[in-house]
C-alpha cells in the first residue's frame, strides 16, 4: 500500500504543486561555526517521472552563492563542489590525492611544483591550463570569504600549459589541505573574464569542469545540476542524470517527503526522525562520526570566568549524558575534547572532566564562590536551547543561576563577537585542515568575531599553533597539537558538550552515496 500511495503521489506531482511547511533553519560552515542564515521556501518543484535518474535531495536551507570564491557554507558547496573541481581531493583515509593535479613536489619549504592532468575539459569545451589555475588562486586571494585559505601563497608561476609553481610567503603545512577546500575551486579564466566584460557575474551562470553542469536555481525552492558527459575522471563521473536539491526548512516535512517518494534522500536528518527511518523497511539511514562539536564557551575576560577554578568547576557540574538525550535524542556522544574524533588533528590529550558535583562544589569554595553566582548564556536555535536547559538545572543545584538569552543567529554572532556574553553555546565543524580549527578557536588574534568566543589569550598556545602550521616534522606537529589540547582543556575555556552523528536518510534502493564526517558529501556515485 505504501508503494502504491508513493507512485500515485509521484504521478500527481507531475501536474500539481506540492508545497512544504515553512520554517527556519541554517547551514553549517565548513571549518567553522554554525551559520545563522535562514531560508524560507518549499520543496516544491517538478517531480521526476518514475524511472528517471534525476536524484531529488532534501536540504534544510538554500545556498548563498554559486561562486565558489564567494561563500564558505556547506549547502552552497553541495552545488559548487560538483560544478567545479580542485587541484587535490581528500581521500577516505584522510590523505590527499590529485584531482586536477597529476602530482606535486615540494622543491623547498616555500616552493611547490605542480603538474596538471592533460586534456581536462571545462563545460564550455575549453581545455584546462595552468593559466586557469593562476587566475583562480589569485582571484580567491581577493575574496573576504575564502581568501584566508590561500594567504600563504605569494605568487603562482606558469611554466607551461600543464606545469606551474606555487611560491609561498611562508612555510605552510596547510597548503595542500586548503587546496582541497571548496573555496579553492579552479575556474576558466577566459569564461569568467568574458562574463565580467558583459557586466555579468559567476552567480549568473557558473561553469567549471566538474562532473555536473549548472542547470537552474530557484531561490528559496531548489537548485538543479545535470550530468556533464565529457567529464575527465571515470571514477568520479556522475552515475545519474542530475541532482535536484529541494529546500524544505521544516524538518518533519523533509522526512515525510522522503516517505512519500517526493525525495530520494534527506541530508542532515532531524535526530527525532532517526528511529522512524530505521523502522521503515523502504528507507535506509547512513551514519558517520561527525567532526561537529557542541560546547559552552566561557568568556575568560569576565568574572567569575576569569578564575580557572570556576571554569573547571563548571566542567565537573554538567551532566552531558542528559544533554545528549534532551538535545539530539541520543544521536551522538558526550564529549570532553575540543576537536571532533573524526577530524584531522584530533588527539586524546584533553582533560576528561567526569560529572562530579561534589568536586565542583570544592572548586567553587576554593575560588571564593561557595554561595554561587549569576551569569548569562547567549544562544541561537532550539537544539541549543534544550542543551541550555539541562545545564541550567545542573548549575542550580550548586547555587549558580544561569540566565538563558536566546536570539537570532545573526544577533548571536554579532553580540558574542563583541564580547557582550558571559558564556554562549556554540558549535564547530572541523574541515580537513587542523589549522582551520586551532587558529580561529584558540589564538589571541581571533578573540571574538574571529571564532575565539572565549576571548582566550595564551602566548604559548599562539606559538604552538604557529609552529604546527609551518613545521615540516610530522612528529613535532603532532606534539604541538597534543599540547594545545591539553592546555586549553586544563584551562577549561569551554565546557565541551557532545559530538553529533552525521545522519543521511535515503530510499533503500539508492546506492553509491558517500557520507562525509565534515559534511562534504559526494553525490556523483548515487544511483538506483
Amino acid at each position: 500500500m505504501r508503494k502504491l500511495v508513493s507512485v500515485l503521489i509521484a504521478g500527481a506531482m507531475c501536474v500539481s504543486l506540492l508545497t512544504a511547511c515553512g520554517g527556519s533553519s541554517g547551514p553549517s560552515s565548513s571549518g567553522g561555526a554554525d551559520s545563522g542564515a535562514a531560508a524560507e521556501g518549499s520543496g516544491a518543484g517538478s517531480a521526476q517521472a518514475v524511472g528517471s535518474s534525476m536524484i531529488n535531495i532534501g536540504i534544510k536551507a538554500d545556498l548563498t552563492s554559486l561562486d565558489p570564491h564567494n561563500h564558505n557554507d556547506t549547502i552552497s558547496a553541495y552545488a559548487t563542489r560538483h560544478i567545479y573541481n580542485n587541484l587535490v581531493k581528500l581521500m577516505p583515509d584522510n590523505t590527499f590525492a590529485g584531482n586536477l593535479a597529476e602530482s606535486w613536489e615540494f622543491k623547498d619549504d616555500v616552493t611547490v611544483e605542480f603538474t596538471l592532468k592533460e586534456g581536462i575539459k571545462f563545460h564550455n569545451g575549453e581545455t584546462l591550463t595552468s593559466e586557469d589555475v593562476k587566475f583562480s588562486l589569485e582571484r580567491q586571494k581577493e575574496s573576504p570569504k575564502v581568501g584566508h585559505l590561500v594567504s600563504m601563497i605569494d605568487s603562482v608561476e606558469v611554466v607551461d600549459d600543464t606545469h606551474f609553481i606555487i611560491h609561498m610567503n611562508t612555510p605552510s603545512n596547510a597548503l595542500i589541505s586548503s587546496l582541497n577546500h571548496s573555496g579553492c575551486a579552479i575556474m576558466c579564466k577566459s569564461y569568467v573574464e568574458g562574463l565580467e566584460a558583459e557586466g555579468k557575474t559567476v552567480e549568473d551562470a557558473p561553469m567549471g569542469c566538474g562532473p555536473y553542469k549548472f542547470e537552474e536555481w530557484n531561490p528559496g525552492a531548489s537548485f538543479t545540476l545535470v550530468k556533464f558527459d565529457d567529464y575527465f575522471d571515470p571514477e568520479t563521473a556522475a552515475q545519474n542524470d542530475g541532482l535536484v536539491f529541494k529546500v524544505i526548512p521544516e524538518e518533519s516535512a523533509r522526512t515525510i517527503a522522503l516517505e512519500t517518494g517526493e525525495l530520494d534522500m534527506v541530508i542532515d536528518l532531524n535526530t527525532t526522525d532517526a528511529n522512524r527511518v530505521r523502522d521503515n523497511a523502504s528507507l535506509a539511514l547512513d551514519e558517520c562520526d561527525s567532526t561537529h562539536v557542541e560546547y559552552l564557551a566561557l568568556n575568560v575576560e569576565k568574572a567569575p570566568f576569569d578564575n580557572k577554578l570556576v571554569r573547571q568547576a563548571l566542567n565537573y557540574a554538567v551532566k552531558k549524558d542528559d544533554i545528549v538525550i534532551a538535545a539530539i535524542d541520543g544521536e551522538g556522544d558526550p564529549f570532553h575534547n575540543y576537536i571532533g574524533t573524526a577530524a584531522i588533528g584530533y588527539y586524546d590529550t584533553a582533560v576528561d572532566y567526569e560529572y562530579n558535583p561534589d568536586k565542583a562544589k570544592e572548586l567553587l569554595a576554593e575560588a571564593g564562590y561557595a554561595d554561587g553566582f549569576t551569569f548569562n548564556c547567549y544562544l541561537a536555535g532550539e537544539i541549543r536551547a534544550r542543551s541550555a536547559t539541562i545545564i541550567q538545572a545542573n548549575l542550580a543545584e550548586l547555587g549558580i543561576t544561569m540566565n538563558i538569552e536566546q536570539m537570532e543567529a545573526s544577533t548571536f554572532y554579532e553580540r558574542t563577537g563583541k564580547g557582550e556574553h558571559d558564556s554562549c553555546i556554540a558549535g564547530w565543524v572541523a574541515n580537513a585542515e587542523p589549522d582551520n580549527t586551532y587558529r580561529p578557536l584558540f589564538i589571541s588574534a581571533n578573540a571574538g568575531a574571529g571564532g575565539n568566543r572565549s576571548f582566550y589569550k595564551n602566548p604559548e598556545v599562539d606559538k604552538l599553533v604557529d609552529d604546527a602550521a609551518v613545521n615540516r616534522d610530522p612528529a613535532a606537529v603532532q606534539k604541538d597539537y597534543e599540547t594545545i589540547l591539553q592546555t586549553v582543556s586544563d584551562d577549561a575555556i569551554w565546557v565541551p558538550l557532545y559530538t553529533k552523528k552525521g545522519l543521511v536518510a535515503r530510499n533503500k534502493d539508492l546506492q553509491g552515496f558517500v557520507i562525509s564526517p565534515i559534511s562534504m558529501h559526494d553525490f556523483y556515485g548515487v544511483h538506483y
